[in-house]
């Protein structure tokens, strides 16, 4: 069976492809290379306008030929790539993994909603694509410039200088000035992520939050300043943020940095088991003063309904005493009948009031 017109070098049944027309239907990728022809362009890197023929047909060092991060020209020796020496070509997925053990990769120029299947191989070039996954991982984004925003200051974290070079406490008119430098343990945090990245982050540029979602969040500039990230005004905000529900659903955060470890003291219940203590608890509820004003209504309250009853069982009980008493002694029964009443009426209401107002029944 002879290979058809769409495939290039056979290596041992991985075939090279050409795909030239794939890359030519992608009309909202055109661009135009250096030599004046029709092109595509890359998505992991920015400025890179491949020719359509980028990686068909053949074995070879397609990225040294065609891609800019690879131009020699632009560049010493020893800042060019390792992957860019490397042979490749786009090839058939489905007869490599099926007839070889070649290692197949969809490409991250084109992924699948792209439109186009495109599937490249470095074994089936007899070469090794570890140099190209290694450069990949480190520049994953790609080169990108951040804008990110600063919620407030906080001194050593982050804070503005006034132009007698003294530390802004507070944010002032100079928030809103961009020119005015940030400076601070987090400036210094981002700045060394930027050199380990080598590339991968090219810029960070810092701004302020919106007035608008200061309005909506008044009392928190960082919920405010996520608000921003959610609405798209900003890549990502720099600061002190606590990780909340309702900031978790507007955006996701990085590792913590900080720990704030809080947590909840108590008495140890074991350590007091005493009676005294055991029966403390009952008046724990309750400061001394309230617990003096609630048995002062009680007592009032009982002399009251003492006064005011005065029931006919009362009167008959005192009147058949004063006729086998004396004046002196009436007036000493009088008084203690009046203190037995009151002291019963105590202790009814005292019940009623700790019972939580459960009212007893005398007729039941």
């Amino acid at each position: 069976i002879m290979p058809s017109e769409e495939y290039g070098e056979n290596n041992n049944g991985c075939r090279c492809l050409n795909k030239t027309a794939d890359l030519t239907s992608l009309t909202e990728r055109a661009c135009t290379t250096s030599s004046g022809a029709p092109g595509v362009t890359l998505t992991l890197r920015s400025g890179s306008c491949a020719p359509l023929n980028y990686g068909s047909n053949i074995c070879q060092p397609h990225d040294l030929v065609d891609d800019a991060t690879c131009d020699v020209s632009q560049a010493n020796n020893s800042d060019i790539p390792s992957y860019c020496f490397q042979s490749w070509c786009y090839v058939d997925a489905d007869a490599c993994v099926r007839d070889t053990d070649n290692a197949v990769y969809r490409s991250s120029y084109f992924p699948v909603e792209s439109g186009v299947d495109m599937f490249y191989s470095y074994d089936a070039c007899n070469s090794t694509g570890n140099s190209w996954m290694e450069f990949v991982e480190r520049r994953a984004l790609g080169g990108i410039h951040i804008k990110a925003s600063v919620p407030s200051y906080l001194e050593p974290m982050i804070f503005k200088r006034d132009g007698e070079g003294n530390i802004i406490d507070e944010p002032g008119e100079e928030y809103y000035d961009n020119s005015v430098p940030y400076e601070g343990a987090y400036m210094n945090y981002i700045k060394e992520i930027m050199r380990i990245a080598k590339g991968d982050i090219t810029n960070v540029t810092y701004t302020y939050k919106s007035r608008s979602s200061t309005l909506k969040h008044p009392s928190s500039h960082y919920t405010a300043a996520v608000q921003d990230i959610e609405n798209g005004l900003v890549d990502m905000s720099v600061g002190p943020f606590w990780i909340t529900v309702e900031r978790l659903r507007m955006t996701s955060f990085t590792v913590p940095l900080i720990y704030d470890k809080i947590v909840l003291v108590i008495p140890d219940p074991m350590s007091k088991n005493g009676l005294s203590y055991q029966t403390s608890k009952v008046l724990a509820p309750f400061t001394a003063r309230l617990w003096l004003l609630v048995i002062l209504v009680i007592a009032f309250t009982s002399l009251l309904s003492v006064w005011f009853a005065k029931s006919s069982h009362t009167k008959r009980t005192m009147l058949e005493h004063s006729k086998r008493r004396t004046k002196s002694k009436f007036s000493r029964l009088r008084i203690g009948i009046y203190a037995r009443l009151i002291f019963d009426s105590f202790l009814e209401k005292g019940l009623y009031f700790f019972s939580e107002g459960v009212e007893q029944d005398e007729g039941s």
